[in-house]
């Protein structure tokens, strides 16, 4: 029987699990051509790179009981992201080999230094094999660092937030929004709070950027804009520190300086279109500053359907050329170190020339948080 959550095989991997944790359970002790099995995982990689070991291996350990699930749930802390999506699948083999050890699991899941990744797999092989144990383990992880695991936690608050009335739903929908870090979730819960007179300042509260220094539009015909680091650019690359200056450019059309703009979009996009005329085959840089309390581990988490790169501190952060592929909330991630005070962001949007109406979208936004997805607010 195909456990009812393989389909779901592609969860983004949040992995922190220690090797070591691979080496036994209930004192067993895996024998050498199992290490060697779970071993391959790590080795998979994009066109077929470690594929005829993989596919050997995983059918060796489809055969194991459920016993040795942990074994390899544990193992994909060590895994490529490919072969976290393996071993996923096999951990769904192995359940239907048997009954689910749902005890261990659970302790398995307890353990909040682990892998996300992992421990959300175990999660669902116990709420297919008990769900009355798996709903007993949401009410403990609404600020499990986590984030598909806090998304269960948040869903059934929320259940019981469409359930209550007056006082308590909204205390509900509050207690919600303190956890949820889902787009979808976030929305929900503000339009009931609003609705209930309580409104949200919802991209303050996820840390979207919403005020920036833009100066555009640059030539991008035939893409070329994506690799050519125009005025704007060379200057930051060169004084990373230094605030934007107010001398103007040559654009593409004419002159260009920077110039302020903010948005007021729920979800911290920024529209440039009507900024700069709907302009294809363009580049627009997006700039902005902000004051950190101490050195930290931050995450920049980018959504846009165009071509983009981000630089902190004058260092490149992430670059993605592509175009009008697909978009959302934290699309790109990117981890970066933010150092005490003064932090400077660039950011490279490209729009190309497409026509088709679906091509005309040339927008962002971009939120900072912690490296678990908790937003980090700054004054801008």
């Amino acid at each position: 029987m195909m456990s009812k959550w393989r389909r779901n095989a592609t969860l983004s991997p949040l992995a922190s699990i220690p090797l070591s944790l691979i080496l036994f359970i209930h004192g067993a002790t895996l024998c050498v051509g199992q290490q060697h099995d779970l071993a391959a995982f790590s080795k998979i990689g994009p066109e077929g790179a470690g594929h005829a070991d993989a596919i050997a291996a995983a059918k060796r350990l489809s055969q194991l009981g459920p016993d040795r699930l942990i074994d390899v749930l544990s193992a994909i802390e060590e895994a490529t992201p490919l072969g976290r999506n393996w071993l996923r699948v096999i951990a769904a083999d192995i359940a239907d080999n048997g009954q689910v050890p749902v005890q261990p699991l659970a302790a398995f899941i307890k353990n909040t230094n682990g892998s996300g990744d992992a421990r959300y797999v175990a999660f669902r092989l116990i709420k297919d094999a008990d769900p009355e144990l798996a709903d007993s383990l949401v009410d403990g992880m609404l600020d499990d660092p986590s984030l598909q695991l806090r998304y269960e936690a948040v869903a059934k608050v929320l259940q019981a937030a469409k359930g209550a009335e007056g006082d308590a739903r909204v205390a509900l929908y509050q207690q919600a929004l303190q956890s949820a870090r889902y787009p979808g979730q976030l929305t929900e819960i503000a339009k009931a709070l609003r609705e209930a007179g309580h409104p949200v300042d919802l991209a303050a509260h996820m840390g979207f950027i919403k005020h920036w220094q833009l100066v555009a539009p640059f030539d991008n015909t035939d893409g070329i804009g994506f690799a050519t680091a125009y005025a704007p650019e060379q200057e930051y690359l060169e004084s990373p520190q230094h605030t934007v200056s107010q001398t103007s450019y040559a654009g593409k059309l004419d002159k260009v300086s920077w110039q302020s703009q903010a948005t007021d979009d729920e979800l911290g996009m920024l529209d440039l279109n009507p900024i700069f005329k709907n302009e294809k085959a363009a580049v627009c840089y997006g700039y902005f500053e902000i004051e950190s309390p101490a050195d930290q581990a931050a995450q920049l988490r980018l959504g846009s359907i165009v071509a983009n790169k981000i630089w902190v501190n004058g260092e490149l952060a992430t670059a993605n050329e592509v175009y009008h592929a697909r978009t959302g909330v934290d699309q790109y991630i990117a981890d970066v170190p933010l150092r005490k005070g003064k932090n400077t962001v660039l950011v490279k949007v490209c729009q190309n020339a497409q026509t088709q109406s679906w091509a005309q979208v040339w927008e962002f936004q971009l939120r900072i948080t912690d490296p678990n997805g908790n937003p980090l607010h700054f004054e801008q």
